[in-house]
């Protein structure tokens, strides 16, 4: 299988990938501590295993990945492929943000947050107020080869055109999902009734997601050092055992809190609320806004 993703082409088939070695650390482990993924080093890359689901072997020069399933249905295997070994893949040498995107005011604007606070339906409401969705999970931040663009320096690639959204947040799309026939308590994917752009743009401004509920949408500036603990905290990071990878990803995301406008965006959370939302982002985005609103 060949993909377009975050602006490269990376290769993944299936097959067996050999016996893994003994030295794991952790990616994500569960809450209670015991681990679910883990990465080992490789002689090109990484061997990245879900526990009881699936192998991942990715070559990080060549941009190629084999998998070995356990007992890993089609649509969850497509999901941590596309979704999470790939920008982890590419988080070796770039920084890969866990991030939606849309396009505002000439450049992309992320959103960042836990998980829950609402990156893929603001990304929907803006969609449905007519502004173009970069991605709904990823975007990949490097420094702007055109030296014409002053004060915009860091170009954002997204993943690739796609939405994800709980089912209560699909109540917000204008088409059905295509993958409508899952159980409900599949996230519902969206691909028309809104429009995508996955070219390279300027990375603009960075919003990050107060999960809980406020009584009016407000933005406040974040400090640099606030802007630099939430990059790090919404990164993709793969080379946990490499000690110089994790100092060059610290000074490149120093860089991109220096340039990149961030704001914490608080909201009362309400989908029927979502129109009002959308044209406050779009007005604070675009300048015409107050703090609150």
């Amino acid at each position: 299988m060949t993909s377009e993703i975050y602006g490269r082409r990376v290769y993944a088939e299936s097959g067996s990938i050999g016996p893994a070695g003994p030295d794991w650390f952790d990616i994500w482990p569960t809450e209670n501590g015991t681990p679910w993924v883990r990465a080992q080093r490789t002689p090109g890359g990484y061997r990245i295993r879900y526990e009881g689901r699936a192998d991942f072997v990715v070559d990080v020069d060549s941009r190629s990945i084999a998998y070995d399933p356990v007992e890993c249905p089609d649509a969850m295997l497509r999901h941590f492929l596309l979704d999470q070994v790939v920008p982890m893949m590419l988080s070796v040498d770039h920084v890969v943000l866990h991030a939606s995107s849309v396009v505002l005011n000439g450049g992309f604007t992320a959103f960042v947050g836990p998980g829950g606070a609402g990156k893929s339906t603001i990304a929907l409401a803006l969609g449905r107020a007519g502004f173009a969705i970069g991605s709904d999970d990823g975007l990949l931040i490097e420094t702007e080869p055109d030296s014409r663009r002053p004060g915009r320096p860091w170009l954002a690639t997204p993943a690739y055109p796609s939405l994800r959204v709980w089912q209560d947040s699909a109540a917000l799309a204008a088409t059905a999902a295509s993958n409508a026939d899952e159980p409900p308590s599949a996230k519902r994917q969206f691909r028309d009734g809104v429009s995508f752009f996955t070219e390279p743009l300027p990375f603009v401004r960075l919003y990050v997601l107060d999960p809980e509920p406020s009584a009016s949408t407000r933005f406040e500036p974040l400090s640099l050092r606030e802007a630099v603990m939430t990059l790090v905290e919404q990164s993709y990071r793969l080379a946990l055992d490499d000690r110089s990878s994790l100092a060059r990803q610290l000074d490149v995301l120093s860089g991109i809190a220096r340039d990149v406008p961030a704001w914490r965006l608080s909201s009362p959370r309400r989908l029927d609320a979502w129109r009002d939302l959308a044209a406050a982002v779009a007005a604070h985005a675009a300048g015409t806004a107050s703090e609150v609103a």
